[in-house]
């Protein structure tokens, strides 16, 4: 008789490494669990973009604002002075930009009539210069539509409002991220330890938002500077609004600066003429090479790098997911999703296509702060 039929151990051996080996592959029946879990997460998602695009948007600026948070409590600022401290600098912020933007806003809509006539009477010199170099049969009016445009501009200054009324809102979820971060992160700590790769993928998370954004910031405030520069030259109605408009919006890759230019453009068409807007857009094409070309590469080269199809395809997917909002934290929640394909062996493979670079999960640098605001004791 065969000797392992009579020995138990053998039969316990091959039954568990029979076991592993069938853990160990990917069934389909999990597949299935696995797509249909993240086609609920998504619907739900979808669902609740009203209430879960403030919250996001709290957790990004929690981020971003975190090393000013962290810089107060380690010069021994009580934290509850270190949280007004905080509430006051975002409230002048944020309403000055408010207020900008609304005065800005209310001038153009009162004014946006006069626009439109404006805009009539250059489409009709453009309708005479065509008729003049012999091109009787084409119809300028068809193609361009003054109304419909003016109409169209103040549409998207309208949803910009809407944005920022709840901007209030934003800003207390972001003061309680920040009293409560370094609080929830001890907790994590003690309840699935400091080596947790999960907690590891999430401070790497952290890092690589205030990073990637912070650079990014400082790319859109040159280009931004630069289009305010180049309005307030050319003679373009309120130059600072669409200044503005262009550093929110260049976050928004690729087509996020033709957006918020667009209006200025038309604008300079409708005050000054044709000449005047091609002076724009040559200005603006120059400003936006110089920043991507030159300044951005500079910068970026610290940070996380994001493939360009990986973050136009989720600038695509998040917008549709989340909305208009989606387009704003298309790059921090891709950069989330790398992460979390980075923690796991299985998809490890995915984040090595999203990223040029593997995301590192090492200690945070030297020279940036801790993201969740902890307070580090400085060296006796």
């Amino acid at each position: 008789m065969n000797e392992s039929v009579n020995n138990p151990e053998n039969d316990r051996s091959g039954i568990g490494e029979a076991v592993t080996t069938a853990l160990r592959q990917p069934s389909f029946l999990r597949v299935m669990l696995f797509l249909a879990a993240t086609v609920v997460v998504l619907v739900g998602m979808r669902l609740g973009a009203p209430i879960l695009s403030p919250i996001l948007f709290a957790v990004v600026l929690s981020l971003l604002f975190s090393p000013i948070y962290a810089w107060l409590r380690r010069h021994r600022i009580p934290t509850p002075l270190a949280l007004v401290l905080m509430l006051v600098g975002l409230t002048l912020l944020f309403g000055g930009i408010f207020l900008l933007l609304g005065v800005s806003i209310a001038r153009f809509s009162g004014d946006i009539g006069s626009y439109t006539g404006q805009l009539n009477g250059q489409v009709d010199n453009l309708q005479g210069l065509a008729k003049s170099l012999g091109l009787s049969e084409t119809s300028i009016k068809d193609a361009v539509h003054p109304s419909a445009l003016t109409g169209a501009i103040g549409a998207v200054l309208g949803g910009l409002a809407d944005f920022l009324s709840d901007i209030f809102l934003i800003l207390l979820i972001t003061l309680f991220l920040l009293a409560e971060g370094p609080a929830m992160m001890g907790r994590l700590r003690a309840s699935v330890g400091s080596d947790h790769p999960q907690l590891a993928s999430m401070t790497v998370f952290g890092r690589n938002v205030v990073r990637q954004l912070g650079l990014r910031a400082i790319v859109n405030l040159f280009t931004a500077a630069g289009v305010v520069v180049l309005l307030w030259v050319c003679g373009v109605d309120f130059p600072l609004m669409w200044g503005i408009l262009t550093f929110f919006l260049s976050f928004i890759p690729w087509i996020g600066l033709p957006i918020a230019v667009a209006p200025a453009v038309v604008l300079a068409l409708a005050e000054y003429g044709v000449e005047r807007a091609l002076l724009v857009i040559a200005g603006v094409v120059v400003i936006n090479v110089v920043a991507e070309n030159l300044l951005s590469p500079m910068l970026m080269g610290r940070g996380l790098s994001l493939s360009p199809t990986v973050l136009f395809v989720g600038f695509i997917f998040w917008a549709w997911l989340l909305g208009g909002p989606g387009a704003f934290l298309a790059a921090p929640l891709t950069i989330f999703v790398a992460l979390i394909f980075q923690t796991f062996p299985e998809t490890r493979w995915i984040a090595s296509l999203m990223v040029v670079g593997a995301p590192s999960t090492e200690g945070p640098d030297t020279d940036v702060p801790p993201p969740e605001g902890e307070v580090v004791e400085p060296a006796s």
